[in-house]
């Protein structure tokens, strides 16, 4: 029984699952470069890399104000804020870890110029959209709404 740390195997299993997530996406972009070339090459190249980092460092930054029991559902495994968060890349963004991903992954869609970067990076914004409004808000919603009741 692993208890309360099994969040920590779960981030580790969440942070390897983007990893995979993102090798697969790269195995898909790369041979599709240059079919749909907006920028000269170098600018794309520029624009492309730092978005990718871009997106990169708000989902550290994210991390860091989350810790690791925040950013990885830390409420299913029994650790909850007194509220949520509002500080950080919180004061700019309402989901600040999907704004990263997506930033880098349309990075990767800008750098290589392919449409099926563009068409994959449209679909994570919305799958990662449709995430938060049915399913991630609502729970947060409720979770801290309860907490409210039980004070």
């Amino acid at each position: 029984a692993l208890g309360k740390n099994a969040i920590y195997f779960y981030a580790v299993y969440l942070v390897l699952s983007a990893l995979l997530r993102d090798h697969f996406i790269h195995l898909a972009v790369a041979p599709n470069a240059d079919t749909f070339v907006i920028f000269p090459s170098t600018i794309a190249k520029a624009l492309g890399g730092g978005a990718f980092v871009s997106g990169f460092l708000i989902n550290l930054w994210t991390l860091k104000a989350l810790g690791i029991k925040g950013m990885y559902n830390g409420d299913s495994f029994g650790f909850l804020f007194d509220a949520p968060v509002t500080d950080g890349p919180y004061k700019y963004f309402n989901d600040p870890q999907y704004v990263g991903t997506a930033m880098s992954l349309f990075g990767t869609a800008v750098y290589y110029q392919s449409i099926i970067g563009y068409v994959l990076a449209v679909d994570l914004y919305i799958i990662f959209w449709i995430s938060v409004m049915f399913f991630e808000g609502p729970h947060m919603r409720r979770i801290y709404s309860q907490k409210k009741k039980t004070e």
